[in-house]
């Protein structure tokens, strides 16, 4: 098992804050922190994982044994220390081929955010927006004002809750509790 640096565990322990905030708006999902999947015999364990777990964006399920995820999740977010790491270009490609819909990858100190969406198979980068905020498209209601991920948990949150209040997020939730 591999043992997280301190600034590395901070980072995801915060990241992992935001993402289970939306979970608990956003009722029908699946989230953890190094949780597997299997993919084409092959176990990936990302630092953060959403599954939608009903409807109509249902991508993977727990295994029968409740251990790792069948199937791509819909969002993944990894944090590393060194962006250049062979791991993420690695990982950046089966979670392509996989069918993950938006992976993530942040800094350790979360200066450095990188954000793909797979569109047409292929994963494309997502900028923010002038004020810094990245809309999840794989997670509709997901906001992330990239710029005030370290200094301001707060901003965070409060994007989280906006974000929930609209349309796209009320239309995931219908899909999920409808099943369509």
């Amino acid at each position: 098992m591999d043992v997280w640096s301190l600034r590395k565990a901070t980072t995801i322990i915060d990241l992992g804050m935001y993402v289970n905030r939306y979970r608990i708006l956003t009722v029908g999902l699946f989230t953890a922190i190094n949780a597997g999947f299997k993919y084409n015999g092959q176990l990936y364990n990302p630092d953060i994982v959403v599954a939608i777990g009903s409807g109509a964006h249902k991508q993977s399920q727990p295994d029968s044994e409740f251990v790792y995820f069948e199937g791509a999740p819909n969002f993944i977010i990894d944090v590393y220390n060194d962006f250049k790491s062979a791991e993420i270009k690695q990982r950046k490609l089966a979670y392509e081929e996989a069918g993950v819909q938006e992976y993530v990858i942040v800094s350790e100190d979360c200066e450095k955010v990188e954000w793909n969406r797979l569109i047409a198979g292929k994963f494309k980068k997502v900028k923010p927006d002038r004020d810094g905020m990245i809309r999840s498209a794989a997670l509709p209601g997901l906001w992330i004002p990239t710029n005030k991920l370290r200094r301001d948990p707060f901003a965070v949150l409060a994007s989280i809750e906006h974000g929930i209040t609209r349309r796209e997020h009320h239309d995931l939730m219908d899909g999920i509790w409808n099943k369509n």
